[in-house]
């Protein structure tokens, strides 16, 4: 449901969490837990508990030591950064018509991942 992940590092004073979301913060194995879920509860646009979800994701926020206005805008700029790599990788700067290898590719939104074709000459 979502491209982030949770990576356990191990150390010499023990083992910590880290999530590709939130760089250079060491978690505990249940703020992992709830940092991914929290990011899944945001992923999940089709919630039909609107209320009960958004607390539900406050309470996960509050344990990672942060406001769910935090995390949001945190997961909303690595989809922007993601979505600009992506941009770089498959040539969308190009103008129309100039594709490399007479390629074309159509990005999909979620999650932004190119799908392409060769083109008929």
């Amino acid at each position: 449901m979502t491209p982030e992940t949770a990576h356990l590092v191990p150390g010499p004073a023990g083992s910590r969490w880290v999530l590709s979301w939130l760089p250079g913060r060491d978690l505990t194995r249940e703020q992992a837990i709830d940092g991914m879920a929290l990011d899944e509860i945001l992923s999940d646009l089709a919630s039909t508990e609107e209320e009960f979800v958004l607390e539900l994701a406050a309470l996960r926020a509050e344990s990672l030591g942060m406001r769910l206005e935090e995390a949001v805008v945190r997961l909303a700029a690595r989809i922007i950064e993601r979505d600009r790599r992506q941009r770089r990788t498959d040539g969308a700067d190009r103008p129309p018509g100039d594709s490399p290898e007479g390629r074309y590719c159509i990005r999909r939104a979620n999650p932004p991942v190119p799908h392409c074709h060769s083109r008929a000459h």
